[in-house]
């Protein structure tokens, strides 16, 4: 077996910084929206954590975070600032884009993440047949979840909604730069996410049984 493409590691500090001023600036403005924050102070607070993390040494919120947490995967710190990005616009479109019914693609890429996931935390625990992860370094599992990321596009109008090029875009820049760690598995799931993965799938399913009632 040949050995892995790892990232530079300048690319890979980088990555630790940006990847976590996507992540709380994102999340942040996400959180501060539900509190239904003023929307000058929810920016001004967005922009505050993403310089926060930007700053340099054990100044900085990703220092700790790295120590903690390593870096965020590309999908999930794409994924934080689509959904700050949302967070910061005006309320009439923020209210319509909560209003969409999520896709079929959408759901199914949540199942999937969802079990993925699982996946890999047995396989942390030595509980699967075969290591997994490991497998995550070869060519055949980023040809499979290069697959099941564009397929969602051929689906009429997925084109037009952002959240369809998260999984794709992430899966460029680990082909491009193999962030964060040379694992595709890294690439496009982390702890953080797949915890918000539950929660997202935990809110449709409430949704739906809201309205069947």
């Amino acid at each position: 077996m040949s050995a892995p493409v790892l990232p530079d590691l300048v690319v890979m500090q980088l990555w630790l910084h940006v990847g976590w001023a996507l992540v709380l600036a994102g999340g942040g403005a996400a959180v501060l929206a539900q509190a239904s924050v003023p929307m000058p102070l929810r920016r001004a607070l967005a922009v505050v954590l993403g310089l926060w993390v930007l700053m340099p040494g054990n100044l900085s919120a990703a220092y700790w975070l790295g120590l903690a947490f390593q870096a965020p995967s590309a999908l999930g710190a794409l994924a934080a600032a689509a959904v700050g990005w949302t967070a910061l616009r005006p309320l009439a479109a923020r209210t319509a884009k909560s209003t969409q019914t999520p896709l079929h693609w959408e759901a199914g890429l949540v199942l999937f993440g969802l079990l993925l996931g699982w996946a890999l935390l047995l396989d942390t625990f030595a509980q699967l047949p075969s290591a997994l992860y490991p497998l995550g370094f070869g060519q055949p599992a980023l040809l499979v979840l290069t697959v099941l990321a564009v397929l969602p596009l051929l689906q009429a109008g997925a084109v037009r909604r952002a959240s369809a090029w998260l999984a794709p875009a992430a899966l460029a820049l680990y082909v491009l730069l193999r962030l964060p760690t040379g694992n595709v598995f890294d690439a496009v799931l982390d702890p953080w996410l797949w915890a918000s993965l539950h929660g997202l799938a935990l809110r449709w399913l409430y949704r739906r049984w809201g309205i069947k009632r």
